[in-house]
């Protein structure tokens, strides 16, 4: 049966269309510290929350003591599906025109088998911190979170790219030219060219059940709204060395979560109503008693949580910083809408698969994972939340030069977080008092190899800074495994 239910296609199409359009999210939305790359050392004030909250009573160089902030923006998207011709054929809409054949979508699936997809996105609503005299540092952000991470085994990937011409069907229901309908064998040499295809199944002898379809595939989406507050402070001070500690705690409220592990045969989801499809959902599943209301608002959240993040920095010299933070320390409970892998076999399929090379169609496989795949109802579920540690070192000239290394890695395998550790080493030059110019390599994450790039501006003696960067600007040269990022800010204030 068909219901009307929850899924995160349309917050993928919305992420990728701003990360052109403004054009995992390792250093949240902090537009000064995305081209530098190595941000453990070098976050200050509320944009040391999510990165390491003993930052906050760090000297910034400038003698205002207040920081306030507004509406920065931050977005990525890596794919190993497409290259950059194609992202950006898409994004301009001359993808949809050009639809592939059978031959160019059996292709696809030999090409595409395993390539990994991840987008991240951070919208900070409101960021304030105050720097006392004696008794540390306080801040407090709000914000948007976005993750998304994708990688198919062959089996999803033939279903979700040819549909039901897929080979797993043996018969197929065509249209006749009469208008009426026939149930035939699937040719040996088969060519769709000959028919319009209906639908497509097989017995259930023969078919799989859910948890082998998906093999060994990967998809984890998250899409959180936290509440940060902090608190930082300087304990020890000596004429060479100081040591800062931190702790920062966050309430959180989920407006969806998908998580599909093929490796351990399990997949559940729990969406708010502002995020729909049409999922198969079996008989138990009509009586979900974790459905929302059919009047529920749009935006109602489907799970809260709590977590913590702790950390502590020292400053050797007044100018060598050595860091370590640990992040995302808690969990979430869903109990909206949550729906989890029923283990029924697959014996049946009406769609057509992929059609075009369209970013939000290739890079966005809900509809069909989600009419595929059976469902049944829960009444709860916990995770972790996507916890990370990073460890940071670096050289800081206040207001002149920072040189620096960070290593962030994954302490859980939830498919949202990390799948392996990132790397970044970075360098900004400040040539005069107003301008600031960021470089730097990363690789890892749920990113490839990349070169971030950022610059960004002060005035009014660090009153107010606005700026611009991306996380790898070697995608406006090279061709594959692109990686379309920008964070941008413009409303940042020092009081």
């Amino acid at each position: 049966m068909r219901f009307f239910l929850l899924h995160p296609s349309i917050v993928v199409g919305i992420l990728l269309s701003l990360a052109s359009n403004i054009m995992g999210q390792y250093e949240s939305s902090s537009f000064t510290l995305t081209g530098l790359g190595a941000t453990t050392p070098f976050a200050r004030d509320y944009q040391s929350l999510g990165i390491n909250p003993a930052n906050l009573d760090l000297e910034t160089g400038f003698e205002q003591r207040k920081t306030m902030g507004f509406f920065d923006f931050t977005a990525s998207a890596y794919t190993e599906l497409l290259n950059r011709r194609q992202m950006m054929d898409g994004l301009s809409g001359k993808a949809k025109q050009n639809t592939l054949t059978y031959d160019e979508q059996l292709d696809q699936v030999d090409v595409l088998t395993l390539k990994p997809t991840a987008i991240d996105a951070d919208f900070l609503m409101l960021g304030l911190s105050v720097r006392t005299e004696k008794l540390g540092a306080f801040a407090f952000a709000m914000r948007e979170r976005f993750d998304f991470y994708s990688r198919l085994d062959r089996t999803l990937t033939e279903l979700l790219w040819m549909g039901n011409q897929s080979s797993y069907f043996d018969s197929l229901v065509v249209q006749n030219v009469n208008g009426g309908d026939s149930i035939i064998e699937r040719p040996v040499d088969f060519d769709p060219e000959q028919f319009t295809i209906l639908s497509a199944f097989l017995s259930s002898a023969q078919a799989l059940s859910g948890r082998q379809i998906i093999g060994g595939s990967s998809v984890g989406f998250t899409w959180m709204q936290e509440f940060n507050f902090g608190y930082g402070k300087r304990l020890i001070k000596t004429n060479s060395f100081e040591f800062h500690g931190g702790i920062s705690a966050k309430y959180l409220l989920g407006q969806g979560i998908i998580e599909l592990d093929g490796l351990k045969g399990e997949a559940f989801s729990s969406l708010s109503p502002i995020l729909s499809s049409d999922y198969n959902l079996n008989s138990n599943a009509l009586n979900n008693p974790s459905a929302l209301a059919p009047d529920a608002s749009k935006f109602k959240p489907v799970g809260q949580g709590f977590g913590i993040d702790v950390g502590g920095t020292f400053i050797l010299k007044e100018h060598f910083i050595i860091n370590a933070a640990i992040n995302d320390i808690g969990e979430m409970r869903w109990d909206g809408n949550v729906y989890e892998l029923s283990d029924d076999k697959i014996t049946e399929f009406d769609a057509p698969g992929i059609e075009t090379l369209d970013p939000a169609e290739v890079l966005n496989p809900f509809d069909i994972v989600g009419s595929l795949l059976a469902w049944k109802g829960k009444e709860s579920r916990t995770t972790r939340l996507n916890t990370t540690t990073r460890f940071g070192i670096g050289f800081e000239q206040l207001q002149k030069l920072r040189i620096g290394f960070d290593v962030i890695a994954p302490i859980n395998d939830n498919k949202a977080n990390m799948q392996q550790a990132a790397y970044n080493a970075g360098i900004e030059f400040t040539p005069w008092p107003w301008l600031h110019l960021q470089t730097g390599f990363a690789e890892g994450g749920n990113y490839g190899r990349r070169m971030p790039a950022g610059i960004y501006f002060t005035g009014r003696e660090g009153g107010y800074e606005m700026g611009i960067a991306t996380r790898d600007i070697l995608t406006f040269f090279e061709d594959e495994n692109p990686t379309i990022s920008m964070a941008l800010g413009f409303l940042r204030f020092r009081l």
